[in-house]
Order: structure tokens, then sequence, then C-alpha cells
């Protein structure tokens, strides 16, 4: 008889014990004997539930301390997705779509943050883009670090985690989408930020945009 359902019960069972007491990221669980006896289940069951939930990200394991439950992180989702899931045109115009309509909804937020060291910093990434994409090289990890940033000022862990995951999605895709040519996307990025620093929400947001465009006609050859 598969003990499947039986692990599933002590993981659902687990993670009421963590809402239902309130237990916050870094509160340690109690040890694996005792919190067994608490859920009402065997220790194998228990200890196949902690894997699985390790995965998911719900409780981490600190070896030689025992178990924690862990910080929120998109990091187990992505582990989680297949390894093709951003590989074809399709799906990746789908997380194209997703991940413009975030970032171009965040420049009226990001607009009243004119003025921010964080977008003194993104105009700085900007024209090292623009240096970098003059002389053939390669501006991906400054284009990272520039989307990273943009949002910063807003103090907003989900949408840095969520930024964050886009990337990594479209990092999945290598070299495959072709480089913009001469300094034309660094030219778009220093166009987002400084309408920002003007407090222009309408025109960043155009930029913006024009941005993701220009990401979408590169991309439109994939196979």
């Amino acid at each position: 008889m598969s003990r499947s359902p039986i692990y599933r019960e002590a993981q659902v069972r687990l993670k009421d014990y963590i809402r239902s007491r309130g237990l916050r990221p870094g509160d340690r669980l109690p040890p694996e004997a005792m919190l067994a006896a608490e859920l009402g289940v065997s220790r194998p069951s228990l200890r196949e539930a902690t894997k699985s939930l390790q995965t998911l990200g719900v409780i981490e394991a600190q070896h030689g301390n025992g178990l924690f439950v862990a910080p929120f992180s998109f990091r187990p989702i992505i582990e989680q997705l297949p390894y093709g899931q951003a590989e074809s045109n399709t799906q990746f115009g789908e997380i194209l779509v997703a991940r413009e309509s975030m970032e171009v909804g965040l420049m009226h937020f990001a607009a009243k943050l004119a003025g921010s060291a964080e977008l003194a910093e993104c105009e700085r990434l900007a024209h090292v883009m623009g240096e970098r994409e003059a002389a053939g090289e390669s501006s991906a990890a400054v284009d990272k670090e520039y989307h990273l940033m943009l949002y910063r000022g807003l103090g907003n862990s989900l949408v840095d985690q969520v930024i964050e995951t886009f990337w990594e999605l479209f990092s999945r895709l290598g070299d495959a989408i072709p480089r913009a040519k001469g300094t034309g996307l660094a030219a778009i990025h220093l166009a987002v930020v400084r309408a920002l620093r003007d407090g222009d929400a309408r025109l960043a947001s155009d930029k913006m945009r024009a941005h993701f465009d220009d990401v979408r006609s590169r991309a439109a050859n994939i196979d």
C-alpha cells in the first residue's frame, strides 16, 4: 500500500501546526519525536513530510541544529519548473507578457522615488550598459542589476523576489535572444530612469513598454 496519503496528511498537519502557533521565519520546530507525537503521525511519515516541505521551501534544515520555518522565497518554485519551461517561443512570450504587465504597472510607484539614490544608481548602470554594448560586450548582468535596483527603493520584498524570478526564467534562454544593435537597449533603459527621476510615470510607462516591444521583436525568431 502506498504511504503517500499518510505522508501528505503529515505534511498538512505540519503546515497547520506552523500556522496555528503563529511560527515565523527563523522559528525552530520541536525535535522529531516530540513533533511526531504532537501531530499524531509516525516518525517515518513526518520525516517524509519534512523532506517534501524543505523542497517546497516551507521549512529548512540546519545541520546539527534541527528544523526551522523558512523565510518566503520563490526559489523553490523556480527549481520545480520543468527545464523546458522557458525554452519555446510561446512559453517565453507568456513570461514576457507577465513581466511587462508588472514592470509597466510599477512605473506609477517608481516615479514617486524621483531623486532617490536607487534611481541615480540605475542611471549609472544604464551608462555602463551603453559602454559595454559599444564595446561589443554582453550587458546582461548589468541589465539584471538595473531592473532589480529600479524597484529597490519601494521596500517591497515580494516585488524584489518576483522581478528576480522573472530574470531567472529569462536566463534559461541563454544567448537565444539576439542582442540589441549598438547601444539601443541602453538608451531605452536610460530613457526610463530619466522619466522616473522627473516624476513622469506616464512617460516612464511608455518607455518601459518600448523596452518590452524591443525584447519581443528580437525574440520573435527563437526556435
